[in-house]
């Protein structure tokens, strides 16, 4: 047994002897380290142009569903599509009017709205009652006119008679699309 503990010190302080000389293991581990300093920066450069180009295509989708809804464009009234996703009415298409009307809650960048649904667009008050009506209409299909509100640009409630009906397109999206039929300053 003394014999073993002996020659493992003698190959232990081998070993340590030739790494004070060398400085084997501190090359060895600076190696390694830097080909993996390597490999994760190119791996980070295939993620970075991979979010760039997702980035790129989500804003063409959106180009084009603007452009799908083009006959909306010069109706002089507020109008707006939602995707039904899950439990979620997902924005799709504002037109300018709707911008012109709204846009205090947005920036007046129609883009901002797209792909965000009532709970991330709205005040949860608002949220709600919008939310209610769309799986109403979801729901049931029939069209649905109701006197609602919304805060208006000097921040008290802007109040409307809106319709929103349902379209069902290749049997699988459900889309709700609204329009305001005209503005009140007070409740009627």
């Amino acid at each position: 047994m003394k014999k073993l503990t002996l020659k493992l010190r003698k190959l232990l302080y081998f070993i340590s002897n030739i790494e004070k000389r060398h400085k084997m293991m501190t090359y060895g581990a600076l190696l390694l380290l830097t080909m993996l300093g390597y490999l994760l920066r190119s791996e980070n450069k295939n993620v970075n142009v991979n979010s760039a180009t997702l980035k790129e295509n989500n804003l063409h989708l959106k180009e084009q569903m603007l452009f799908f809804n083009k006959s909306y464009e010069s109706l002089p009234l507020p109008v707006w599509q939602k995707v039904k996703r899950g439990n979620h009415f997902i924005m799709q298409y504002v037109n300018p009017e709707y911008v012109k009307r709204f846009g205090h809650l947005f920036n007046y960048d129609p883009l901002a709205q797209i792909g965000k649904n009532n709970f991330e667009l709205f005040p949860e008050k608002y949220a709600q009652d919008f939310y209610e009506k769309d799986i109403s209409v979801a729901i049931t299909g029939d069209k649905l006119e109701v006197m609602g509100s919304i805060i208006g640009k000097d921040g008290k409630p802007l109040f409307a008679n809106t319709i929103k009906w349902r379209e069902i397109r290749n049997n699988k999206d459900t889309l709700i699309y609204g329009m305001v039929k005209e503005f009140f300053k007070s409740k009627e």
